[in-house]
């Protein structure tokens, strides 16, 4: 197999000594594992050469020559990953939020924590930014963050984390205020700082409505005008669990009593539609072919149906699994074989601390690995990976091992013999914290530039919001 070669490598050996990283098993994504592979990069982290070993440095010249310096380590090589759905601002919530019996019942258990909670803005931001640097550790380069405020903003910067932040907007925060993407956008502006320098930012930030259940049509509609505005895919939680379904479909299940509670009329929230017809008729599902608007991230999916998929896939959306998560609140995964059958784009994320142990998606793959063994491994790799970084807008730098990315390389020793047949599968049973090392930094380059009425404005200090700010309606 002939590596992948950049047309500049002479020139790049010419100025700073290209390092090229060997290994066991190179896993590019993008193209079927190498044994005894490399990869040879620059002193940015961007990638010059993917192959096998002996042509890699034939390419770039003798390994013991001065401007070409190889690196031997045990293990294997891949890109680094990108969760594509945290909440860094739920940190703080460690372990602390039974599951078991479906999202509202979670989601009361939730806000009780949060209102008998004592804990302060500087503890709360202390622990976002500890699990952003965990989940990097873990071979983490990018995150598609969601956050109510913007301190899981701010820790993503803090961690060296790349990505988009989804500034995610309820319908209370519309009524108190009149106009919530405005309020949110003077929240993101009001004291600049330098953590996010840069125009456009590092990590820009775009709107994003929490679900159907909690934020009216007209909200949904205008968060995703604006995100279509900015050219960022935003992203909001769909078809999580049988009542979102019920109320959608039909006004019933447990979310009526919800609604009325907070005094929204939950006429207002039943369209008589399924989750995604619902999304189209609010505009947020245009056709890949129809709109320059990038695909939304649809979140969970644990009900959608043959409709629901459909038209998802005619979106060119991705559907974010998090199986951990799906398992702790209500018990149950979606039908992702079914998801897969019928060519739906299928991206990672781990959902946050409040309901998963860790942000590893190693163990997000080895949970779907586990459930679904019929499933080639490299779907999960592939989903933690490169669909991620297309999903966010990021696939030009980040996701894959290929010339002129620069997506962070990792070694992971996890022990996978040299005639492994299934080497995603080995990696992933095997891939622990204590395994994995960063080899090369990653960079992002966005396919589209952030106007700052989307998110190019300064992070700033997280500001105090009433506890049920997040759910509430």
């Amino acid at each position: 197999m002939p590596p992948m070669t950049a047309s500049a490598a002479s020139a790049a050996v010419a100025g700073p000594p290209a390092r090229v990283f060997s290994a066991p098993w190179v896993l590019p994504v993008v193209r079927p594992p190498i044994r005894d592979g490399a990869v040879a990069v620059d002193a940015s982290g961007t990638i010059l050469a993917v192959g096998p070993r002996a042509d890699v440095l034939g390419e770039l010249g003798p390994h013991d020559g001065p401007q070409v310096q190889e690196v031997r380590v045990e293990g294997a090589l891949v890109p680094g990953l990108v969760n594509a759905h945290t909440h860094l601002e739920l940190s703080w919530l460690a372990g602390a939020v039974p599951g078991g019996a479906g999202v509202i019942a979670w989601t009361r258990r939730l806000m009780e924590k949060m209102t008998a909670s004592r804990a302060d803005e500087d503890a709360r931001f202390a622990a976002a930014v500890e699990a952003a640097r965990a989940a990097r550790a873990l071979g983490t380069a990018a995150l598609g963050d969601v956050g109510n405020g913007i301190l899981g903003w701010r820790a993503m910067a803090h961690a060296g984390l790349l990505g988009l932040f989804f500034h995610e907007l309820v319908g209370s925060r519309e009524r108190r205020t009149g106009d919530a993407l405005g309020d949110a956008a003077a929240e993101r502006a009001r004291v600049p700082a330098p953590e996010l320098a840069g125009d456009p930012p590092s990590i820009p930030a775009v709107p994003a409505p929490h679900a159907p259940y909690s934020v009216g049509p007209e909200l949904i509609r205008r968060i995703f005008a604006t995100a279509a505005a900015a050219g960022l895919p935003t992203t909001i939680h769909l078809a999580e669990d049988p009542d979102e379904v019920a109320l959608l479909a039909s006004g019933s299940g447990g979310w009526p009593d919800v609604l009325r509670v907070m005094g929204v009329d939950p006429g207002e929230r039943t369209p008589g539609l399924g989750p995604c017809a619902y999304l189209a008729g609010l505009g947020a599902l245009a056709a890949r072919d129809g709109s320059a608007a990038p695909p939304p991230l649809l979140v969970h999916m644990v009900c959608a149906g043959p409709d629901d998929r459909r038209r998802a896939r005619e979106a060119g959306a991705t559907v974010v699994l998090c199986p951990r998560s799906n398992l702790h609140i209500g018990g149950r995964l979606p039908d992702v074989a079914a998801l897969i059958d019928d060519g739906v784009a299928l991206a990672l994320g781990t959902d946050s601390l409040a309901s998963v142990p860790d942000l590893s998606l190693w163990a997000e793959m080895r949970a779907l690995s586990a459930a679904l063994p019929e499933i080639p491994a490299h779907r999960w790799l592939e989903a933690a990976t490169d669909a991620g970084a297309r999903a966010l807008g990021l696939a030009t730098t980040l996701g894959a091992l290929e010339v002129g990315r620069r997506p962070g390389l990792v070694c992971v020793d996890a022990g996978i013999a040299p005639g492994e047949r299934q080497p995603e599968r080995a990696l992933i049973s095997n891939a622990e914290a204590s395994a994995v090392r960063w080899l090369a930094p990653s960079g992002a380059a966005r396919t589209a530039r952030a106007p700052s009425i989307a998110g190019a404005s300064p992070v700033v200090a997280p500001q105090p919001r009433p506890p049920s700010a997040r759910f509430s309606p």
